[in-house]
């Protein structure tokens, strides 16, 4: 398999921050009428059939059944984290949940020192510390008092974090044994399968399903926008980092993402940035260029133990 470079893998994870920050405001184009789970299994389902073709023709589609289990293994994480974010979104705002994401990339250096412990950790703790406290700075500006979540939230939502946090070091883990060879493409075809398996079969006992009339041609054009661009294109750049970069380091680029979201509507909404608002994303870009000149050991997915 041909790896990709420490440069453009870091480019990747710049562009795949850009497209998620994006994903926010063509997100909220579709209608709210539709139950987020189900919304969340077609988005991954139509990424999973996007890649299909792509990968019969790589020939990258042989499975045995240890790599079966390890797809299904990361899927069921990534159907844990966003059953867990709209669950949790019921009883507290997205202000809440986004600042709990902040500790996602913290949860993720521990995870990788558990399942990866000749990872060199401590030089890259410092600067994720202070790129979350800036992103967090971003994404609470303008909440007060009484808007803490509630108690079943957190505990909800917390598992749904660790649950992505340990998604990335695991699927380095696994490339290193089950997994071995595996591309982007497979990793991101098989993932998003699994998970929209479990999501849509969740849908089926809840009776999410049912919302599947209300849905119009619109919605369609920016269901499909959301899984060509904010989930199937991402998934490839994060899979596509994974092993060239720790990944803390990758979903760390999360902290950029609430920058750019920051930076959109500070130029698109022509509103002036509060002073917490620039301290913040001053230590959003600190931070971040700190982790990237920390984050230069290049580690080779294929390799075994």
């Amino acid at each position: 398999m041909k790896h990709t470079g420490f440069a453009i893998a870091h480019a990747g994870m710049l562009f795949w921050a850009v497209l998620i920050a994006a994903s926010f405001s063509a997100a909220a184009q579709v209608s709210q009428a539709i139950d987020p789970i189900l919304l969340t299994g077609l988005r991954l389902l139509f990424c999973a059939l996007a890649f299909l073709p792509l990968l019969l023709f790589k020939g990258d589609s042989v499975m045995t059944a240890r790599g079966l289990f390890g797809h299904c293994v990361l899927g069921l994480l990534l159907a844990v984290y966003f059953g867990s974010l709209f669950e949790a979104l019921r009883y507290t705002s997205a202000v809440n949940t986004g600042t709990m994401f902040t500790l996602v990339p913290l949860l993720t250096l521990g995870f990788e020192a558990m399942l990866m412990p000749d990872s060199n950790l401590k030089q890259r703790l410092w600067p994720m510390l202070i790129a979350a406290s800036g992103a967090a700075l971003l994404v609470m500006k303008g909440t007060g008092p009484g808007e803490l979540p509630s108690l079943y939230a957190l505990s909800v939502y917390g598992v749904g974090c660790l649950a992505m946090a340990l998604y990335s070091p695991l699927s380095q883990r696994l490339k290193t044994r089950s997994l071995k060879g595996r591309g982007p493409v497979a990793m991101t075809f098989w993932n998003m399968l699994f998970g929209a398996l479990f999501l849509l079969t969740f849908c089926g006992f809840s009776g999410g399903w049912r919302s599947t009339s209300l849905l119009t041609t619109t919605d369609v054009y920016w269901l499909m926008y959301l899984a060509l661009f904010a989930t199937l294109a991402t998934f490839w750049l994060l899979h596509r980092a994974i092993g060239v970069i720790a990944p803390s380091s990758v979903i760390a680029y999360i902290y950029l993402s609430t920058l750019f979201i920051t930076l959109f509507h500070w130029l698109w909404g022509r509103q002036s940035p509060l002073p917490l608002e620039a301290l913040g994303a001053v230590m959003v870009g600190a931070g971040m260029l700190a982790l990237l000149s920390s984050s230069r050991r290049t580690i080779p997915v294929s390799a075994g133990r």
